[in-house]
C-alpha cells in the first residue's frame, strides 16, 4: 500500500508549467485537478480531450512508461481504452517520467450505475477475453512493478496472512478456508495479457452502459485468473454467472479469481481503515465471497 507520508506533492501550477513546456502545441488548454480517488496518480484535465498522469510515489514510477508501452496493443477492444498521446519527463521539481492520455467519457461505475447488469456482466467477461487473445510479450512479467498482478497466488500468502490478522470484522476460519481453497486450484497456465485491477473506479459507465475500462499501470502478462476478482468487486450472484462464461472461466481458474478477490480485499481493508478512505467496495467483495463460498 501506499505510504502517505512520502507522496510527492504537485500543484496545478507546476503541472501546467511542466505540460506547457514540454508540449507547447497544448498551451492554450486549460489545466484542471481532479479530485484523488487513487492511490498511484495525480490526474489533470488537459483541455476537453486529454489528461495528464503524474505519479505520486516513487514506487509507481514505472506505471506510466508500462502503461503507454501496453495501451497500443489493446485498441479495437470491444470496450475503450485511452490512446496515448505523449510521455512527459521530470522537471520544475518533479521528479518522475509522466504521462498524457485520450480522455475518455463516462463516469466511474462507482458513482454511477448499469441499466442492465446481465449485460454489463457479458461486456466485461468479452473484454477480458480480448485480452487473453493478444499476443503476449516479454518485459511485462509479474512483479514490483505491478504490484504482482498475474504472479502465482502463492505470493501473496504472506501479506494476505499479516492482513487478516488486523480485521477482526472477518471470520477467520472461513476466510484462510477460501484461502487454502484457492492455493490449491493454482495450477499452471499460460501466461496472457491482463488489466490486473478491472474495479469500479477503473469501468467507465456511459448512458447506464459499460463504455471504458482506464488505468492500466499494473497490467502485465499472467495468470488471468487475477481478472476475475471482477466478478466479486462488480456483480452479485446471478450476472455474475454471466460474467463468468463470459469470460470462459474453468473451475479452476474461478477458484484462483476468488483468491485474487478475497486478498485484494483482506489486504486493502485494514490500510483503508486505518487512513479513512473508501472501503465500500471491498467490503462488498468480502461479502459477495461469503454468499458464493460459504
Amino acid at each position: 500500500m501506499t505510504d502517505t507520508a512520502s507522496l510527492i506533492a504537485l500543484d496545478p501550477q507546476t503541472a501546467a508549467r511542466l505540460i506547457y513546456s514540454q508540449f507547447p502545441e497544448l498551451a492554450g488548454e486549460a489545466i484542471a485537478p481532479l479530485a484523488a480517488k487513487g492511490t498511484d496518480n495525480h490526474i489533470f484535465r488537459v483541455g476537453n480531450e486529454l489528461c495528464a498522469r503524474f505519479p505520486k510515489v516513487s514506487g509507481a514510477a514505472g506505471t506510466a512508461r508500462r502503461e503507454a508501452a501496453a495501451l497500443p496493443r489493446f485498441l479495437g477492444a470491444p470496450l475503450s481504452v485511452p490512446k496515448v498521446y505523449a510521455m512527459g519527463a521530470p522537471g520544475e521539481g518533479y521528479p518522475l517520467v509522466w504521462s498524457i492520455l485520450e480522455w475518455l467519457p463516462g463516469t466511474p461505475l462507482e458513482d454511477s450505475g448499469l441499466t442492465d447488469p446481465f449485460a454489463a456482466a457479458g461486456q466485461v467477461g468479452e473484454f477480458i477475453g480480448f485480452l487473453r487473445d493478444v499476443p503476449v510479450s516479454d518485459g511485462f512479467h509479474p512483479g514490483a512493478c505491478n504490484n504482482g498482478r498475474g504472479a502465482p497466488l502463492q505470493t501473496r500468502t504472506p501479506a494476505f496472512e499479516v492482513a487478516l490478522a488486523r480485521l477482526p470484522q472477518v471470520d477467520p476460519a472461513w476466510a484462510n478456508r477460501l484461502w487454502s481453497e484457492a492455493l490449491r486450484a493454482d495450477e499452471a497456465s499460460a501466461p496472457v495479457w491482463l488489466h490486473g485491477d478491472i474495479h469500479p473506479g477503473n469501468i467507465l459507465v456511459s448512458d447506464g452502459l459499460i463504455s471504458g475500462i482506464i488505468d492500466w499501470g499494473l497490467c502485465g502478462v499472467g495468470d488471468g485468473a487475477c481478472d476475475l476478482l471482477t466478478a466479486w468487486a462488480v456483480f452479485d450472484s446471478a450476472p455474475r454467472e454471466v460474467f463468468r462464461k463470459s469470460a470462459s472461466a474453468a473451475d479452476a481458474e474461478w477458484m484462483r479469481g476468488a483468491g485474487w478477490a478475497l486478498s485484494m480485499a483482506v489486504i486493502y481493508l485494514p490500510y483503508a481503515y486505518e487512513n479513512g478512505l473508501r472501503s465500500d467496495m471491498s467490503e462488498k467483495m468480502i461479502a459477495r465471497l461469503g454468499e458464493e463460498f460459504a
